[in-house]
């Protein structure tokens, strides 16, 4: 009868156990779910892979400082032809943009903004103008556009023709997302975004190496 007693005791405390572990357990699953389903979704555009420059320049003079090239509209005063380019989303949804770009006459306190730009989505321009705030290289906030399932089109719309620039664009799903502006992190945050390692690719079999020639030389 003691036995008895011992082995139902034994059996409702085990039982409690096991009801508990699968409370945990469920726990445990639910804050992975949330925690995959929250996570941003996000498309870093550097200017230069637009696959169609248009009348954009590719200026290169200052990647030793930047650690990229950008886009320049340099139409001596006449709007430049769109750049353009085809990108394949991760996924539908509301994304914010994010463009770096600057001023550049800001430096010198010159009114007028001279290299102003819109970007277009999909065949809809954006409300924003970029290039008409900050004399250094930072990220102007776009707003936010829906996407859909598919290829999405990019076009850099340049208003001017007086060097408006283009360093990069990053559309991310949660707009607290902001990409970095220091040079000391901006770099790695590159890479990590575009899928690329920092460390050097050691090659071997070549008797001789030529470094310095054609951009950035």
């Amino acid at each position: 009868m003691l036995y008895s007693r011992f082995v139902l005791i034994y059996a409702i405390q085990n039982e409690g156990a096991w009801i508990m572990s699968i409370v945990r357990y469920s726990f445990l699953l639910l804050f992975l779910f949330v925690c995959v389903s929250t996570q941003a979704a996000s498309v870093l555009i550097e200017a230069e892979s637009l696959e169609g420059h248009g009348g954009w320049k590719l200026d290169t003079q200052f990647i030793h400082e930047m650690g990229s090239p950008y886009l320049l509209a340099h139409g001596l005063g006449r709007p430049v032809d769109d750049a353009v380019g085809v990108f394949a989303f991760p996924e539908a949804g509301e994304y914010h943009v994010y463009v770096r770009t600057k001023d550049w006459v800001a430096r010198w306190d010159a009114p007028g903004a001279p290299g102003k730009f819109q970007l277009a989505v999909n065949g809809k321009t954006l409300d924003e103008v970029f290039g008409d705030e900050g004399a250094e290289w930072h990220w102007e906030y776009g707003g936010a556009v829906s996407i859909d399932d598919g290829d999405v089109h990019i076009a850099l719309k340049d208003l001017t023709g007086f060097d408006g620039r283009v360093d990069a664009i990053y559309f991310t799903t949660d707009k607290a997302d902001v990409p970095p502006d220091a040079d000391a992190i901006l770099g790695d945050w590159r890479l990590e975004k575009l899928g690329l390692k920092a460390e050097p690719t050691e090659m071997e079999g070549y008797d001789l190496v030529v470094i310095g020639g054609g951009y950035a030389g």
